[in-house]
């Protein structure tokens, strides 16, 4: 997933306070639909999210508030027939009141048996867009006892794989945030849909690691089926006005549907 700038020079007062997009790709043992909208009691829209079957929790999602939340490296385990995934953070994010900081900390804090670390690694992110707050939540290692490393993620282009926050070790990152930046520095920003399709390239970043490209093409590995499942640009502009983008299918191999989704944060 990758975070973008916001800009504090004078030629880009005119352009979006920030930029956001997001890449996921999953096993055939996962599944998540499409983006929708989640009410309240009272019929509000509350979450925009596309949700885990297994686990009922998500990948990216964004509030009608501005809370922001997007995770990678969230790898399963199958316990009593049952998924243990961290999807499920990301949305206890979106449905809190507690600030970026005050989350990350809770969460790094909650360690043992029955926290809510036990079981799961991930990479995470999470921000509130009126605050103009982000931080970065990090839990490599399975173990319940496993070290959460958080952080502050300032301006700038960023991204967020699962080599974790802005590595340089992976040529698939630098290529993303390369492409991201030189996009977003244009005078005009692009559209949306142009943004999107950065996310699009299936050039391996290492000819030989079939899973190391920014789009994965679909294939077979084993038993196993891997490939892009959806793709997601998020768009905030400097008067709150959002602007989410999908490109999703159901199945491997199903033809491509697109999604728009525009609001604005109260």
């Amino acid at each position: 997933m990758e975070r973008g700038r916001k800009h504090t020079d004078a030629a880009a007062e005119q352009r979006e306070l920030a930029i956001k997009a997001s890449l996921k790709f999953f096993r055939r043992v996962r599944s998540i639909r499409k983006a929708a909208w989640e009410r309240d009691e009272t019929g509000t829209y509350q979450i925009l999210s596309g949700r885990c079957e297994e686990t009922d929790g998500t990948w990216l999602g964004i509030s009608i508030r501005g809370r922001v939340a997007f995770l990678v490296d969230a790898w399963p385990l199958l316990v009593n027939d049952r998924f243990i995934g961290a999807e499920r953070r990301t949305l206890e994010f979106l449905e809190s009141n507690e600030s970026p900081e005050d989350f990350a900390k809770s969460l790094a804090a909650d360690t043992g048996h029955t926290a809510r670390n036990t079981q799961i690694s991930y990479q995470l992110i999470v921000a509130d867009i009126a605050s103009n707050s982000m931080f970065y939540i990090s839990k490599p290692s399975l173990s319940e006892n496993g070290i959460v490393h958080i952080e502050p993620v300032g301006p700038g282009v960023h991204t967020l794989s699962s080599d974790g926050l802005d590595s340089e070790d992976g040529r698939r990152d630098l290529h993303l945030k390369n492409s991201f930046g030189e996009m977003i520095n244009r005078e005009r920003l692009p559209p949306i849909r142009e943004l999107a399709r950065i996310m699009y390239d299936p050039v391996r970043a290492y000819e030989r690691v079939p899973l190391m490209s920014i789009f994965v093409v679909d294939m077979r590995i084993g038993s196993e089926h891997y490939g892009t499942r959806s793709t997601t640009a998020l768009v905030v502009k400097r008067t709150n006005d959002v602007m989410f983008f999908e490109r999703y299918r159901e199945k491997f191999n199903d033809n491509w549907e697109d999604h728009d989704f525009a609001f604005t944060i109260i």
